[in-house]
């Protein structure tokens, strides 16, 4: 039997898709958001009524948002398995996740410092210098590749998981629930540590680390199509409300914790999300994440060259639909690579050299029907 949710593999997919059109359609202009985004509605012309649906289609912070709720819950399901919580279980947990993101990125970095001695990168009129590759590549800054945030807040939220799995090991579910009550506090007054990276992360995390814990049962009688629906009106949220709302966010944080529930639990089958053309994207969602910035920064200048810059910014939503689709055809091949010969004998390496001695197996058996081991599953935040 497969221990492989598609259906999970699809929406990381479908994330990972949306914040490379997210930066390809930002880059035109570094205006949008204020000018678009966080503009009330009515008061925007026709052309940027236009851009802001687009835009919320391919709202990246929405996908990542995404990432970060599915991570929390894949990540809890993961120490929900051991039949005991010790120091182990906390040294081969962290151990697998440095093996999950490190690789990939060292070589995306690397790869990346390469390249901008051919082409300077858009944000520096500079090749990088050793030390900033370092730097990007141990997760201390995200000067290189910007996207890289979303890692180090998944190696920021290690130990909180960890707390939260030790909790729960002696309180029962309550443990989740006190961490979600703690971390939604911090939307309104900014996370105690690393506020830039955690204030959204940290109830994010919170949400999908309470979806092991419902109850798969009831969760089961809703009907697939309800994820079709969630993602819908979280499009309708972003585009009917400016993005620094804390309402909106809440409620588009609520209807993430529910479409992964919902895929979580196996709630329902559905081609869409079944197709392998999607699973696919899914499988080397990590690899996108993680790669298409490079990509973009290699082509943005050719395509400079060939329209000007002025064209691109007053046709920032006709150019950010093309230069994705050019960005996306080079991006998943080179994911695919990165895939096979880094992700995944790392990965392997890691279930070898950090196995569980305290899982059971109806646990393991249990939690293979419900989703992909959290060491496999792609970060970025994406995801993870």
């Amino acid at each position: 039997m497969s221990n492989r949710n598609l259906q999970l593999d699809s929406l990381r997919g479908v994330a990972a898709v949306c914040v490379v059109f997210h930066h390809c359609i930002h880059v035109a202009d570094p205006r949008l958001v204020p000018r678009v985004l966080n503009a009330p509605l009515a008061t925007l012309p026709p052309a940027d009524i236009a851009g802001r649906a687009l835009l919320s289609v391919f709202a990246g912070g929405m996908a990542v948002n995404v990432f970060f709720v599915l991570s929390g819950a894949v990540l809890m399901a993961s120490l929900q398995r051991e039949t005991t919580f010790d120091s182990w279980t906390a040294v081969s947990f962290t151990a697998r996740r440095i093996l999950r993101i490190y690789p990939a990125l060292i070589v995306m970095t690397a790869g990346f410092g390469i390249l901008s001695w051919l082409f300077p990168p858009s944000h520096s009129s500079v090749p990088f210098t050793t030390r900033q590759l370092v730097e990007n590549a141990l997760l201390i800054t995200n000067y290189v590749n910007g996207a890289t945030w979303t890692l180090q807040t998944e190696m920021l939220m290690v130990p909180l998981i960890l707390l939260t799995a030790f909790g729960r090991s002696v309180l029962g579910n309550i443990a989740p629930v006190l961490f979600l009550f703690w971390a939604t506090g911090y939307l309104f007054l900014g996370a105690p540590f690393a506020p830039v990276l955690m204030n959204v992360a940290l109830p994010s995390f919170a949400l999908g680390m309470l979806v092991p814990v419902m109850s798969s049962t009831d969760v089961r009688k809703l009907p697939g199509w309800v994820v079709f629906v969630v993602l819908f009106a979280m499009i309708c949220i972003r585009f009917s409300f400016p993005v620094a709302s804390i309402k909106a966010l809440m409620a588009e944080l609520g209807l993430s914790f529910l479409a992964v529930t919902v895929l979580f639990h196996g709630a329902g089958r559905s081609r869409a999300l079944d197709n392998p053309v999607m699973t696919s994207l899914g499988r080397v969602s990590y690899g996108i994440y993680l790669i298409h910035p490079v990509v973009l920064s290699g082509f943005l200048p050719l395509f400079i060259a060939m329209f000007g810059w002025d064209w691109i910014a007053k046709n920032y939503a006709v150019f950010g639909v093309l230069f994705g689709f050019v960005v996306l055809a080079v991006t998943i091949p080179l994911a695919e690579l990165s895939e096979r010969y880094v992700e995944s004998p790392f990965i392997r390496f890691g279930q070898i050299a950090f196995r569980s001695r305290n899982r059971g197996r109806l646990g393991q058996d249990s939690f293979r029907r419900q989703t992909r081991l959290p060491t496999e599953s792609p970060s970025v935040s994406a995801g993870e």
